[in-house]
């Protein structure tokens, strides 16, 4: 693991990222012109949001591979339903929980196959921090914080996957709380409760050893 992971309990969580809050002109001129059948159009949403989409996939599933088909899944799900998309969302949250659904469904069938087949302990998607992580910190920087890092790893395997979740859409820096509370389907607050939630658990286990 990286300081990306042991910078978990200090960064500055739940800013609201660069992306636009409101729908931008040339996203709405592209989905309305979706909505009447351009493929085209599509394919540039597609462009626009496929970095946005893998990293929310990324972050439920943890494996590159496993977040592509699912962000792939979602663009198929996405076409056939823009028919239905009535706008109460912006179009990058509306993609968004789609392509979350998704991912949670793989991760559920890769559990159950998992279960049928052999233990092969907690299927827990904590590699997808180091991936969300920029540039690589300098070699010094690292060496001093590879232990707090894995100490923060193992704590962040012990959370629920409630918390879990909550807590690695926050870190992707992808995600305002308010997106996040859509995709995940609860009320602000709670986002808010279950990052903090989880920081304090995570922190006060690392200070107890």
């Amino acid at each position: 693991m990286t300081v990306a992971v042991a910078n978990l309990l200090t960064l500055p969580l739940g800013a609201t990222p660069a992306h636009e809050t409101r729908e931008s002109a040339e996203v709405s001129a592209l989905v309305a012109a979706a909505r009447e059948g351009s493929q085209e159009a599509f394919g540039a949403l597609v462009t626009l949001h496929q970095r946005v989409v893998f990293r929310t996939a990324l972050a439920a599933l943890g494996t590159r591979e496993d977040a592509e088909d699912a962000a792939q899944e979602a663009f198929v799900v996405a076409w056939r339903k823009l028919a239905g998309f009535r706008g109460e969302a912006t179009f990058r949250t509306w993609l968004l929980t789609i392509v979350w659904r998704k991912a949670l469904d793989k991760r559920r069938a890769r559990l159950i196959w998992r279960q049928r087949t052999v233990d092969s302990g907690d299927d827990t998607p904590l590699g997808t921090i180091d991936q969300f992580a920029g540039e690589s910190p300098d070699p010094e920087r690292a060496a001093l914080a590879g232990d707090l890092a894995r100490r923060v790893r193992d704590q962040i395997r012990q959370l629920t996957p409630k918390l879990r979740d909550t807590l690695v859409l926050a870190a992707s820096g992808e995600h305002s709380y308010d997106e996040i509370a859509v995709i995940l389907g609860i009320p602000l607050g709670t986002v808010k409760w279950r990052v903090a939630e989880a920081r304090r658990i995570v922190g006060s286990r690392i200070h107890e050893r």
